[in-house]
């Protein structure tokens, strides 16, 4: 395994369900154990991106190659106001490729029960709002990674809010428009309405990452409008 990864270790979980995106060939039925749900999460989604978004400012549209390659900006550089407002890595979840196991935990604790498995695609669709969501101009900020998840788990904060018992309509994939793109992405899972939430190790970053300046208009008749893109190489 590539030292730069994370070794996997068992989490505290405040909720009994676990999730594994994987092909579906290799999920277990019946018992299997959190060390081998690891190994099999590490075969799932390898790819996604860092994704930076921030008020332009002042930021000139033709003056986005001098703009640094890791997407660490000044925030009052060149005399302009530009404030970080989200700061996200997104898994490549890829729904048509992959499937999610279910798994509930046992009294012992490193023995889990498969209670559901199948296809990604299959599972409730929803919108989110992502950043940015109000109108004005933007810079975007956006670097492909290698990556790899550890099984997901409800988020502690909302764990409390989500039933024990498992109902398959309650998992939903959520999907939003990133940034300037024109189309939806997929950027997460929920489990009754909670986050879940997958541990995230990164690997060797691209050595291109790509700066866009874009505007938001919701009064006008096409409310999104990138204004420029362009892609900085590493030095």
């Amino acid at each position: 395994m590539d030292r730069r990864f994370a070794l996997a270790r068992m989490p505290a979980m405040d909720h009994p369900l676990v999730f594994v995106i994987a092909p579906q060939t290799g999920l277990p039925q019946g018992e299997t154990s959190w060390a081998e749900l690891v190994a099999l999460q590490h075969q799932g989604p390898s790819r996604g991106f860092a994704l930076r978004l921030f008020v332009a400012g002042e930021t000139p549209s033709d003056g986005l190659a001098q703009l640094p390659w890791d997407g660490q900006l000044d925030p009052g550089g060149s005399g302009s106001l530009r404030r970080l407002i989200c700061d996200a890595v997104v898994p490549g979840f890829a729904p048509q490729e992959n499937a999610i196991g279910v798994y509930e935990r046992s009294s012992d604790p490193d023995v889990l029960r498969c209670i559901d498995c199948f296809a990604l695609q299959d599972a409730v669709n929803e919108t989110c709002w992502f950043y940015p969501t109000h109108d004005g101009r933007f810079l975007s900020w956006q670097r492909d990674l290698a990556l790899r998840l550890e099984p997901g788990v409800v988020a502690a904060e909302g764990a409390s809010q989500v039933p024990e018992s498992y109902e398959r309509s309650h998992l939903a994939l959520l999907w939003s428009l990133l940034a300037d793109d024109e189309s939806l992405t997929c950027v997460g899972l929920t489990y009754g309405g909670q986050r879940i939430e997958w541990g995230i190790s990164q690997g060797t970053p691209a050595c291109q990452t790509t700066w866009s300046v874009f505007t938001v208009d919701t009064e006008a008749e096409v409310s999104l409008t990138v204004n420029a893109r362009a892609q900085v190489l590493e030095p």
